[in-house]
């Protein structure tokens, strides 16, 4: 290090001797019921509980993250007082109790609520409302530009129909077909009748292909809009759906209280298309997609999510982009890496009642257990063994024949059992609250904790191993930090596999229309979870009641109440069957062709330019005769039974 940093080195050695100090003299106190000393090296008051040793460690944390910023990086390569303890000693220390801000479950509590109530609290009417103004707006600008598209006739959507629309969309989760068009076939082994009777074929896949969600609306190819939109999104890679996510996650942080225990992992929205954002990933089941960051209870309720790479962070913007952006200066945090800074964004609006985040490896870091701990929050996550600030001493290392200084030694984790040791074993160190575990388990893994005490027993664990006469079970000793990670780890993907059970949308060349349907899922799983603790110990409902599945349908069946957009009789009340004898309608596919039946009897198209028969893909398989579907227009295939029974 540079000579002139000894000044500052200096300073922090003070720092820390006076931490140690103040822990030695508070451990003392507590033993031998001693007068305690501040920082100052004033004497306090005879009384032992006028020292607060959480708040004086909380103040020298706070000055050490400040310290060890990434403003100052030559700081960070000083050392750490780290102090080697065992479970069942005596430590001042010990984390306080968690300050629940109401019962843990859903906020609105009150009687006679329908599965609706719950899903309308996570996507409410302003959001219902603002898709449809997008989608009109969307749909208007771009029949503008795209003749081709007026051909067909196109009328503005409402809330009532988007509700119906959605509805349908979580129907096709559960009655998944592989085409669009089968879920209006007449066959037996296909179809939805829900979905048939709600809308015609033609009007869904309208909303479906003008579905919008971005203010900018439809920006044509070369003008200027388009540049300005592009200009903007270089700081924000997804501005398109930013809105939706957000509006969300506030709903889904609003609907329920928080608990005390949260979770930081990864989640994937699969996509196979050409984006910047899309990952590689091949040890998840999902190797391609979107990479998001979520932040979730134990139950697997997403709270708040951001994209992988969506957004430049805070610090690197500078105060006008923030601004621009509506970032606030808050958000600017003094924490050196990336992945502690998400930590840091995802749990900003729950710091201060002392819950525990759990994290892995790629997120967990020394700096981030101190600067969580001055905002009076835990943290609990497995850390990387080359982690920076671990406990560490130097190795010798055997010199290279010949002449010259020979290697410089090796810094390894200071562990007194290198070798091959059994399960059970651990080494902990800690620095103030900070405290760090090696446990070999099948392979040895460390443990960064501030959600214990720093001397907390261990506790026993199962684990299954292999004997002479088989697989047994085993009692080992256990860290209580890792059997907390082990218990409540494991949020994000209970969260996902909600999500995956019954996913809906469809595939689309769109990038940003996947991660709309993955904030969609999401609605659907956070109001299932909220109506599973709402409905728990409840004697009037059965056990199906409360399942996922039960929970859609129901879900379903509100969502499109009477609406139904059909303004001809729906297939289900048809009396004519789609097949008799060999005579049997089949699609065939693009182009369309003019109906025969309506080119007899002058039935036209409306609004067309020219008189023009009615235009199908159906068509009788037996006669190769076009014809329109039974369920748009009866009449034509009634004639045309008629003819063929004239034939006969």
């Amino acid at each position: 290090m540079a000579s002139g940093d000894d000044e500052e080195i200096e300073e922090d050695i003070e720092m820390y001797l006076r931490e140690a100090a103040v822990a030695e003299r508070a451990e003392a106190a507590g033993a031998n019921g001693t007068v305690g000393q501040n920082i100052a090296g004033e004497v306090d008051s005879d009384d032992s509980d006028d020292f607060d040793l959480y708040s004086v460690t909380k103040q020298v944390r706070g000055a050490r993250v400040g310290e060890f910023s990434r403003r100052n990086k030559a700081r960070g390569r000083a050392e750490r007082p780290w102090a080697s303890v065992s479970a069942g000693e005596v430590h001042p220390y010990k984390p306080q109790k968690f300050r629940a801000p109401g019962p843990v479950g859903p906020r609105r509590a009150e009687d006679n609520r329908n599965e609706l109530s719950f899903f309308l609290e996570v996507l409410d009417q302003y959001l219902i409302r603002y898709i449809v103004r997008c989608t009109n707006r969307y749909a208007r600008q771009r029949r503008r530009v795209f003749r081709k598209e007026r051909r067909s006739r196109w009328s503005p959507t409402s809330t009532t129909e988007l509700k119906a629309f959605l509805g349908c969309m979580i129907c096709a989760g559960y009655t998944y077909q592989p085409r669009l068009d089968l879920y209006w076939s007449d066959d037996d082994d296909v179809g939805c009748t829900l979905m048939k009777r709600t809308f015609p074929s033609h009007r869904f896949r309208q909303i479906l292909r003008y579905l919008h969600y971005s203010p900018e609306g439809f920006c044509p190819p070369g003008s200027e809009r388009l540049k300005s939109f592009k200009a903007r999104e270089k700081l924000d890679r997804v501005m398109k759906v930013r809105k939706v996510m957000e509006r969300v996650s506030r709903n889904s942080c609003r609907a329920r209280h928080v608990g005390e225990h949260l979770v930081v992992d990864e989640a994937t929205v699969a996509f196979r298309g050409r984006h910047s954002l899309r990952r590689y990933n091949p040890s998840k089941p999902t190797k391609y997609g979107y990479c998001l960051r979520a932040l979730a209870e134990t139950d697997g309720y997403i709270l708040s999510d951001e994209v992988c790479g969506g957004r430049a962070d805070p610090e690197d913007m500078s105060p006008d982009e923030r601004c621009m952006h509506g970032i606030g200066d808050e958000y600017v945090s003094p924490l050196d890496l990336k992945p502690a800074r998400v930590v840091n964004r995802l749990t900003m609006p729950f710091q201060g009642c002392y819950r525990t985040v759990y994290c892995d490896s790629y997120y967990t870091g020394v700096q981030l257990a101190d600067y969580l701990f001055t905002k009076d929050t835990y943290i609990v996550g497995t850390v990387r063994r080359n982690a920076s600030g671990l406990p560490t001493e130097g190795h010798p290392v055997p010199r290279k024949p010949g002449p010259g200084p020979g290697r410089p030694p090796l810094l390894k984790f200071p562990d007194p059992y290198p070798k091959s040791v059994p399960r059970g074993t651990s080494v902990r160190y800690h620095d103030g609250p900070v405290t760090v575990v090696k446990w070999q388990d099948t392979k040895s893994l460390i443990l960064l904790s501030t959600g214990t005490s720093v001397c907390a027993p261990d506790e026993l664990t199962t684990r299954r191993c292999k004997g002479p006469s088989g697989a047994t079970r085993l009692e080992v000793t256990c860290p209580a930090a890792m059997n907390m990670y082990n218990l409540h780890y494991k949020a994000v993907d209970t969260a996902d596999q909600l999500r995956a059970g019954y996913e809906f949308g469809r595939p689309s060349k769109k990038w940003h229309r996947q991660i709309f349907w993955y904030a969609m899922n999401k609605a659907v799983v956070n109001a299932f979870l909220n109506w599973k603790i709402y409905t728990a110990g409840r004697q009037d409902l059965p056990a199906h009641r409360v399942a996922q599945l039960s929970f859609r349908r129901a879900l379903v069946r509100q969502l499109i109440g009477n609406f139904s957009a059909r303004h001809r009789t729906p297939t289900a009340s048809v009396a004519l069957p789609g097949v008799i004898g060999n005579h049997r309608q089949i699609s065939q596919g693009k182009p369309t062709k003019a109906c025969r039946y309506c080119a007899k009897a002058g039935r036209h198209m409306p609004r067309a330019k020219r008189c023009r028969p009615f235009e199908t893909v159906y068509k009788c398989e037996m006669c190769n005769v076009s014809v329109c579907h039974v369920s748009l227009r009866p009449e034509c295939w009634r004639e045309h039974l008629q003819d063929m029974q004239g034939d006969a």
